[in-house]
């Protein structure tokens, strides 16, 4: 895995993921669909949100870093999120005659996801402008 193999962030990063996962899980199978899959596009949008808090900025402490960025960032929201459903659903939607509902949903899930992202960035952007860095330099 070359240099960059560190096995705290790489348990921190399945830790994050087995979480976002199960979480995923849970609002997929509590939540009955008919027509727009919502719950994985909120879901996903949900994620993308929390990946551009979490990773729009560097975290200097190594702590940090962990805990936020692998963490939470790659592990929980990477877990959260989810490509591979999203794909299934539009070919879903397509296969029962909905190609058009398949096509609002592919391009709205991106463009809400993109949208999402930014905002999450520009939030922790805000946030670290006007408070006191949560972390030193080690």
């Amino acid at each position: 895995m070359g240099g960059n193999w560190d096995r705290r962030r790489v348990t921190a990063i399945a830790v994050g993921g087995a979480g976002g996962a199960a979480v995923r899980w849970a609002v997929v199978t509590a939540v009955e669909v008919d027509g727009f899959p919502w719950p994985v596009f909120a879901l996903n949008v949900l994620g993308s949100l929390l990946l551009g808090a979490l990773l729009a900025g560097e975290w200097s402490h190594p702590d940090a870093r962990v805990l936020l960025h692998d963490a939470g960032g790659i592990g929980f929201c990477g877990g959260l999120t989810t490509f591979s459903t999203f794909s299934l659903e539009v070919v879903n939607l397509s296969r029962h005659g909905n190609t058009g509902l398949a096509a609002i949903y592919g391009i709205a899930s991106a463009a809400a996801a993109i949208a999402a992202f930014t905002a999450g960035a520009a939030a922790h952007g805000r946030v670290r402008a006007v408070m006191p860095p949560l972390e030193e330099e080690p």
